[in-house]
């Protein structure tokens, strides 16, 4: 893509007034809400005040992270590469600035998002961001890159700060290679998936593993190490 340097940093520009709008839409509910409340709960006394003012302040902090999660989410859904598969297009391309603008959206809002999972408010974020997610799936991070490559089935359980991948970059192109978690697996605390990684039902992943692109994990098998390696077969408890 001729001229690519400069387009990237035009939209370096542009996505500093990005995450001004990003960050500063969803506050305007909070604000409207601070208002009022103030108004209402009004005293003589200096000490009620005060509580009342820590009340509504905090009160407003969670209605801006909840609008804020939602219209990043929404963003997301408009904005995202939709891909469902294997797909590999040049690192040069308006394909990698959609990406990567969807990627800072979404990393603008973790430090947020990181005290609400596991919960349905969490999974509804995937859900609207492009992720497959099914019921009884209890996901306690917030590092689910690219959600929209992201197919979790039901009952999964996802350890804290586990990452999952969808993409790479290799040789001047950007990949993208759909995960797919199959009914009760596990996977463990800090571990690492990577693109086009496919884990059978009830495999587990051990805490801190990293599992390399395209590796197939068989059902009920146990894998751990990094690079992640068969621990245990299925057929043993």
């Amino acid at each position: 893509m001729r001229g690519f340097q400069f387009v990237q940093t035009i939209g370096s520009i542009g996505v500093i007034g990005l995450m001004a709008v990003v960050w500063g839409l969803p506050a305007a509910p909070a604000i409207m809400f601070y208002d009022w409340a103030s108004e209402l709960l009004t005293t003589d006394s200096a000490w009620v005040n005060a509580s009342y003012t820590g009340l509504i302040g905090s009160s407003a902090v969670i209605i801006y992270m909840l609008c804020l999660i939602f219209f990043a989410a929404m963003l997301q859904f408009i904005m995202h590469v939709r891909v469902k598969e294997h797909t590999i297009v040049p690192l040069q391309s308006m394909t990698t600035i959609r990406w990567a603008i969807c990627g800072q959206i979404g990393r603008s809002i973790r430090p947020f998002l990181q005290h609400l999972v596991p919960s349905f408010v969490a999974n509804a974020y995937f859900r609207i961001s492009g992720a497959s997610i099914e019921t009884g799936a209890q996901i306690n991070t917030a590092n689910l890159n690219d959600p929209n490559l992201v197919t979790i089935q039901a009952d999964v359980v996802i350890g804290g700060t586990a990452t999952l991948n969808g993409h790479l970059v290799e040789r001047g192109e950007l990949i993208f290679s759909p995960i797919m978690i199959e009914k009760g697996a596990l996977i463990g605390t800090g571990a690492m998936i990577q693109p086009g990684v496919r884990i059978g039902a009830g495999a587990v992943i051990a805490s801190r593993a990293v599992v390399p692109k395209y590796k197939v994990i068989p059902a009920g098998e146990v894998w751990g190490g990094i690079p992640a390696r068969k621990i245990k077969d299925s057929s043993q408890r």
